[in-house]
């Protein structure tokens, strides 16, 4: 039982990334990590190639950026979960190199994944709770990070996008709590001429109080502030605090939601706006064979604002892993971010993104997996010159031991 459970878990983190890291980046339900399923320490060696397609709708061929290549990949990994009562821990660590056979114009031909997630909590007593979340991914694929605005929509060779939350919680009473929290992110990009306009680092401050209707049912009113600070661009910087109120829910011990809403304060040289600011967060695990997750959010974020004030919109994405059998299994995602982008006294821009993917898994041995994945992303804009379409298919294999 135990390679067949760490299989899907394997499954999970190597093809849906997005989905798995949902919670720690929209931010809700005190930033808490999922600890109901023990994982033994599993190691994996994972391999995989296939074939990569990006084209640019407006520009000619040769456009940095632009793929159309076979490509391989082969990577290592590392996971294990103690759900331990008193002090929980889980870890997972994975390393990839991708060489593409034809390369990627103004980029190298080979290219290297990385990413490490680090999450504990602590009672100290009935009372007390401490937890600490940590995330960082290196890599070249956008769409690990673009549904949260943490990187550009566009294939822009290597970046780092990272962040650590801790909070303390303290139940004043059975009902009522509050919890104090401090994040910090960053994202950096290994081409200047990109990182001199994406550069940057947030912090965010953030002081929720919760009171508990029932057992399933708990309301919160939350204070948060964000700053935003950009390595080369000063010009860009912003600050945003937020009034927000919550609900969050429980249906069931597999099933739960939250939801925050209420207005951002944003506020920089350029610009001051008061605008709606939303999250949701739905978790649905069945048993064994079947975890959906689901997130949206709507805010301000800082991602590619180039010439513009600043940038609003929604992300939103859900995910889907389910076992058919002991043997065979299937994976399905969805990914949509909508931008407005504000320019002051000149044009506004607007942009539709979508990442899709799918993917079939079977089993071979307990602890060998064959995979299919196919992806299809695409960006819709204001600006020509930024559409693209791509398609993206691999077939692969992945040891676990």
């Amino acid at each position: 039982m135990r390679p067949r459970l760490a299989s899907f878990y394997l499954t999970a983190l190597l093809l849906a990334p997005v989905a798995l890291q949902a919670q720690g980046l929209v931010g809700i339900q005190n930033y808490s990590a999922d600890f109901r399923t023990e994982q033994p320490l599993t190691f994996s060696i994972f391999s995989n190639g296939g074939y990569d397609r990006l084209d640019y709708k407006n520009a000619g061929p040769g456009t940095p950026g632009e793929i159309d290549s076979w490509f391989a990949t082969a990577g290592v990994g590392i996971m294990y979960t103690r759900p331990d009562q008193t002090t929980p821990f889980s870890f997972s660590l994975d390393s990839s190199v991708v060489h593409y056979v034809d390369g990627a114009p103004s980029f190298e031909d080979t290219f290297y994944n990385n990413r490490a997630t680090i999450n504990f909590e602590h009672r100290f007593s009935e009372r007390l709770k401490i937890s600490n979340n940590f995330f960082a991914t290196s890599g070249v694929e956008p769409n690990n990070a673009f549904g949260y605005g943490g990187s550009t929509t566009l294939w822009n060779g290597q970046y780092f996008y990272g962040f650590n939350n801790f909070n303390i919680n303290y139940a004043w009473s059975p009902r009522f709590s509050t919890t104090t929290s401090y994040t910090i992110d960053g994202t950096g990009y290994q081409d200047n001429l990109i990182g001199n306009q994406e550069d940057r680092y947030s912090h965010l401050f953030a002081q929720q109080f919760t009171y508990a209707l029932n057992r399933q049912t708990s309301v919160s009113a939350e204070y948060r502030y964000r700053m935003t600070i950009f390595d080369k661009a000063p010009n860009k910087n912003f600050n945003s605090h937020f009034a927000l109120a919550g609900v969050d829910h429980a249906w069931s011990e597999r099933f739960s939601g939250s939801a925050r809403a209420g207005a951002e304060f944003y506020d920089s040289d350029l610009q001051s706006k008061v605008s709606p600011y939303a999250e949701a967060a739905l978790n649905y695990a069945v048993a064994r064979e079947t975890m959906v997750r689901w997130f949206a959010s709507l805010g301000f974020n800082g991602a590619e604002l180039s010439t513009f004030n600043s940038r609003y919109g929604l992300n939103t994405g859900v995910q889907m892993n389910h076992n058919i059998s002991k043997r065979v299994s299937v994976n399905a995602g969805a990914n949509y971010s909508y931008s407005q982008f504000d320019s002051g006294a000149g044009t506004d821009g607007k942009e539709h993104s979508i990442f899709l993917s799918t993917g079939l898994g079977y089993n071979v041995l307990e602890n060998l997996r064959l995979d299919a994945q196919y992806s299809f992303s695409a960006l819709q804009s204001t600006s020509a010159f930024r559409e693209f379409d791509r398609h993206r298919v691999s077939l692969g294999a992945t040891a676990s031991f």
